[in-house]
């Protein structure tokens, strides 16, 4: 009864989130739902039976994930609508790491301005050194986010994207009047953070010719700067574009190499510094929605290790996603990223003990384990991408049975020559040369299966209904193979 209660809580949230995020719900709705809870409640109290505990849990915090939601702004605050179009200066703290480009810098500024709140995205040149939490005056015409039609006849929901991170005005081409230094414990850990990682990509730099630096950068750290439009696209085509922008499978890695390297240390400290380097890693990374969620259950890991418990991964990834939620509930709905982590995990979990036994032909047990977690990953995000981007790369199983093996190597080496050229730049190239080797594989790979004839189909643009049938469906087999395991069918 109690894990069905602790799935009933997190399943109630992600419902609630969800139906507030897509239909905007208002309180009376969430006060019938709450009722409603309360009925099944009296139920239970007359009638004693667990499956009105149960419904009347969910339809509680599918009202919380609803109340939630409902807290989180969805609009640009009317006080600033008036200056839509117009020259304005604002003033504010900046919020974000800058993603510093060729010519441009971005950075999301927190404004306060009419007597409101809100988040804007400025865009600048490089002239004026900026950094996490410092406090900015720009001056530039104040615009509206919109959707943009991509290569791949989709539309891309730029303002959605945006509204994610609580963004809901763009300030481009903005010039910068003044910069005040920051002076926060958190903005320095974030800069320090953003410092090192920019130091350790130069090394890369210095170790590795391009393109193979970016991808070792990607690899690591998250990133497809440096790669080209042309590469990108075939990273796309292939259906790799994840090992490049830090999804949980990198996190993972890197965590399992810290539990490993630090073996030879109490359990103590060998978790504690774990812990620490994860925790810091996913934050100078950028803290993506996939490497956050990753990172967590990684910790989660660490602590069932520490407290001698099962580590149960479901509820991990279960209490990970709420906490994200809870934190923003606007991933759900404006975050990809979030989404195809989200599945791909659920699918992992579920859906490899499903598939491994058909394949016991395969004798050697990586190679096993690495055709079934690849087949059930490209099962499980398949429905979202196909609506998200219209593409159906048919030759996406194939480039990652033959890449993701050597990933964790390249990530290894990469790490190796990118200590090293800090450390000694004049050895850079050689300590670079291992990590070359394998990196010109694995671009040779990616280039290799995108230009097979037809390697990717183009698909017509679909309703979500679509998408959500797909997971229906996937989620009824996955439940009728586990009650014919357990012998109730």
């Amino acid at each position: 009864m109690s894990g069905r209660l602790f799935f009933a809580i997190g399943i109630g949230f992600i419902i609630g989130i969800f139906l507030e995020s897509i239909y905007a719900l208002s309180t009376p709705y969430i006060g019938v739902i709450l009722i409603l809870s309360f009925v099944f409640f009296g139920g239970w109290f007359f009638a004693r039976r667990s499956v009105y505990i149960l419904f009347g849990v969910l339809l509680c915090f599918v009202a919380l994930g609803m109340a939630r939601t409902a807290l989180e702004p969805t609009a640009l605050p009317h006080a600033f609508v008036q200056d839509i179009g117009e020259k304005v200066t604002v003033s504010g703290i900046v919020v974000s790491v800058p993603d510093k480009r060729d010519t441009t810098q971005r950075f999301i500024v927190s404004v306060f301005m009419h007597g409101a709140h809100t988040r804007i995205l400025a865009v600048t040149s490089l002239a004026r050194n900026i950094s996490y939490g410092s406090h900015v005056v720009l001056r530039g015409k104040l615009s509206m986010p919109a959707p943009f039609r991509t290569k791949y006849r989709r539309t891309f929901h730029y303002e959605k994207y945006l509204s994610g991170k609580g963004v809901f005005a763009i300030l481009p081409y903005a010039s910068v009047r003044s910069v005040t230094p920051p002076t926060s414990v958190m903005a320095y850990v974030y800069n320090s953070l953003a410092s090192a990682k920019s130091a350790f990509l130069r090394a890369l730099d210095r170790a590795l010719p391009e393109p193979s630096s970016s991808l070792a950068g990607g690899l690591i750290a998250g990133g497809t700067r440096g790669l080209g439009s042309t590469l990108l696209d075939d990273f796309i085509r292939s259906g790799l574009i994840h090992i490049v922008v830090l999804s949980g499978y990198n996190v993972m890695i890197i965590a399992d190499a810290l539990r490993a390297l630090l073996s030879f240390l109490s359990r103590k400290w060998s978790l504690g510094i774990a812990a620490l380097a994860i925790g810091l890693f996913v934050l100078g990374a950028g803290a993506g929605a996939a490497s956050i969620r990753a990172g967590l259950m990684a910790l989660f890991a660490l602590l069932a290790r520490a407290t001698g418990r099962t580590y149960d991964v479901t509820r991990a990834l279960t209490v990970a996603v709420v906490l994200m939620l809870i934190w923003n509930p606007m991933l759900l709905v404006n975050s990809v990223g979030f989404d195809l982590s989200f599945v791909a995990t659920l699918g992992l979990i579920f859906g490899v003990p499903i598939i491994e036994p058909h394949l016991s032909f395969i004798k050697s047990n990586f190679l096993r384990e690495t055709v079934a977690a690849t087949t059930v990953a490209q099962i499980a995000v398949l429905p979202l991408l196909m609506y998200t981007n219209g593409l159906l790369s048919l030759v996406s199983f194939f480039a990652n049975v033959l890449v993701l093996p050597m990933v964790p190597l390249a990530m290894a080496l990469s790490a190796g020559a990118g200590v090293v050229a800090l450390i000694i730049p004049t050895l850079a190239t050689v300590a670079g040369l291992p990590a070359y080797v394998i990196l010109h594989l694995i671009i040779g790979l990616v280039h290799f299966t995108a230009h097979i004839p037809f390697a990717v189909v183009l698909i017509p643009q679909f309703s979500f209904v679509w998408v959500v049938f797909a997971y229906a469906t996937l989620a009824f087999y996955m439940w009728r193979h586990r009650m014919v395991e357990i012998g109730r069918l």
